[in-house]
């Protein structure tokens, strides 16, 4: 049987930590790194770290950020947002994350997901998906049902 895990995703925006309803009406809630602690002292197995503005604001991930909390906490690091190349990943991971996330960029670019596999290892790379169901159309082909399932990803 599988174990539950308890993996806090910290969303940042501006340098805070965040909360809001489908990226909307965001209200600051605290630094991210006191949060990383907080939550890595209650026991949480691993911390996800999403920077939510950075891609849409076409800048860096804060890997200031990114340094000070992987030198608060002792568990597994996820960090995404603002990640578009290989050099990107290494600066994540070099600044302490153990894991990178990449989701719009995945998008523009799936063979980065294939690059960072083989440049880092599989275990490093994660696939960010912001989903919504939405009907069939000509513009998107894919099925989906309220079982969850069914898009083809081939």
């Amino acid at each position: 049987m599988l174990s539950k895990r308890i993996i806090p995703c910290l969303d940042v925006k501006g340098g805070r930590t965040t909360k809001g309803i489908k990226f909307k009406d965001n209200i600051d809630i605290g630094n991210p790194v006191d949060m990383a602690r907080f939550y890595y002292e209650a026991g949480a197995d691993e911390i996800v770290f999403y920077d939510i503005t950075a891609s849409s604001d076409r800048r860096e991930i804060m890997i200031e950020v990114v340094t000070q909390v992987a030198q608060e906490i002792f568990i597994p690091f996820s960090v995404g947002g603002g990640i578009r190349s290989l050099a990107d990943m290494r600066a994540v991971l070099l600044a302490g994350a153990e894991k990178v996330s990449i989701n719009s960029t995945a998008v523009l670019d799936p063979r980065l997901i294939q690059e960072g596999a083989r440049s880092f290892g599989s275990q490093c790379i994660v696939l960010g998906m912001d989903v919504k169901q939405v009907a069939q159309s000509e513009k998107i082909p894919s099925r989906s049902s309220k079982s969850g399932g069914g898009g083809d990803l081939s």
